[in-house]
């Protein structure tokens, strides 16, 4: 017990101090290129143990932010080689003032992804499928009308998203459209959504739901495509520039 206690609080050590390190990376202040420290001079840098060092450099080489070789210093890998969908490097993007700036791509991002989940779940979902999705959407609009449901109503938006994405039928799609809706969604818990957005939002997601159970992929593409550029102007984030 105490040993698994350990490795979980170096775990933890080590994601933090992955972030700590790509901060002045997310900041532009290291170059494509440029070398980082040691396992050693991180370690006596943070005041952390060569293993936590060690592990941080682990996450940011499998995030794509750092290039390790063997017998040669790690040097720092262009950005756009960087995996944004990392919990790591998306905290970094957060603490280096370039939260906005990634949330609006991820809009584009999810801006493709959920229009194109939309249409396929449209020609594939089976009737269970879509009696499930006119439930959700029957829940969403009752917790619409009631005050103080925000929690429960976000829930059932994640709910409402994920169902749409896994009945696309295309499980890289529905994955990617999950871990970008994902990071998205804590934005959304920390906004302050009227209740006249969350009308709004439920209306929203009756008619992608019709368009579904229509079989109607053009309709629910649209609906959906109409809905994200809405979730993104609710959050202030400019409005996708996707056609």
């Amino acid at each position: 017990m105490g040993t698994s206690s350990g490795l979980s609080t170096r775990t933890k050590v080590s994601e933090d101090l992955a972030v700590l390190l790509l901060e002045p990376l997310a900041r532009g202040e290291v170059a494509a290129g440029d070398p980082i420290g040691s396992e050693v001079e991180l370690a006596e840098s943070f005041g952390v143990s060569r293993p936590v060092a060690r592990e941080a450099v682990q996450i940011l080489a499998l995030a794509g932010v750092l290039h390790v070789q063997h017998g040669k210093r790690t040097t720092v890998r262009p950005e756009r080689e960087w995996n944004v969908l990392s919990p790591s490097v998306q905290t970094a993007f957060e603490r280096a003032g370039r939260g906005a700036e990634l949330r609006r791509q991820l809009y584009e991002v999810r801006l493709v992804l959920e229009s194109a989940c939309a249409g396929l779940a449209a020609e594939r979902a089976s009737e269970q499928d879509k009696a499930e999705v006119a439930q959700v959407v029957d829940q969403t609009e009752a917790l619409a009308r009631q005050p103080g449901g925000l929690e429960p109503f976000l829930e059932l938006d994640r709910t409402f998203h994920g169902l749409i994405a896994s009945l696309a039928g295309n499980l890289p799609l529905s994955q990617l459209s999950r871990d970008v809706q994902g990071y998205l969604a804590s934005s959304w818990e920390s906004s302050l959504l009227t209740e006249q957005d969350m009308a709004e939002s439920a209306r929203q997601h009756v008619t992608v739901g019709r368009a579904i159970a229509a079989g109607d992929a053009q309709t629910a593409r649209e609906a959906m495509d109409h809905h994200i550029r809405w979730a993104a102007g609710i959050e202030q984030v400019d409005s996708p520039t996707v056609r």
